[in-house]
């Protein structure tokens, strides 16, 4: 099976949120989604090792912040790059709080969801959750970012482009389970062999070598 063909699907690019007692924690997901009209529904898909996922599990209720195509990247780094265990990733953000207590993001958003969780489905690595959507807000009129997106601005291509040249074949390493591309300055072939992704934690050895 060639897991690069999942690559084709479209996500989207939000930031997850609940509070639960004095621990308020957020991080980024590309999968949630509407599933029904009415009643108004959504499903929402979280790693189990996340620590927001543990919140969220106890207060059954969360926000989704729908990130902007112009979102710096630097808000996806610090909601994405480390844990809510160890820092409040919303000490130094500008956020809001939905009806349920839940944060939720202004800044560099164009809509947020308040979900209320209704059903949870073990789905081996990850949490499925179903949710009530009990409030929604449009917050900025710009366009939505997708997961590709992202995936193209961090690898660059948001930049001038470059005199037309001969093409060069391009090669990246892709974690096929979140889809994070290593982009480090040590050749992929030279990480030591306990190398793990630094989003899902998968080892080196599932790596997909990719050429464009």
């Amino acid at each position: 099976m060639d897991a690069t063909a999942l690559f084709k699907l479209t996500y989207g690019l939000f930031i997850a949120s609940t509070q639960w007692e004095d621990n308020r924690c957020g991080c980024v997901i590309n999968t949630a989604a509407q599933v029904t009209d009415t009643p108004c529904r959504m499903s929402v898909t979280m790693q189990k090792r996340n620590f927001t996922t543990e919140l969220v599990l106890k207060k059954k209720s969360l926000t989704i912040s729908v990130l902007s195509l112009s979102c710096p990247l630097d808000v996806i780094t610090h909601f994405g790059y480390q844990s809510g265990r160890d820092t409040d990733k919303f000490a130094s953000v500008p956020f809001q709080t939905d009806s349920l207590g839940n944060p939720y993001l202004k800044d560099h958003m164009v809509a947020y969801m308040s979900l209320k969780v209704t059903d949870v489905i073990d789905l081996d690595t990850h949490y499925l959750f179903l949710c009530d959507v009990v409030e929604a807000e449009n917050l900025d009129s710009g366009k939505p970012m997708t997961y590709g997106d992202y995936r193209a601005l961090k690898s660059g291509a948001a930049a001038p482009a470059a005199p037309a040249q001969a093409h060069q074949p391009v090669v990246k390493w892709v974690c096929p389970v979140c889809h994070y591309v290593y982009d480090g300055e040590v050749p992929f072939e030279e990480l030591p062999d306990d190398y793990v992704c630094p989003i899902c934690k998968k080892p080196k050895s599932i790596f997909q070598k990719i050429t464009e």
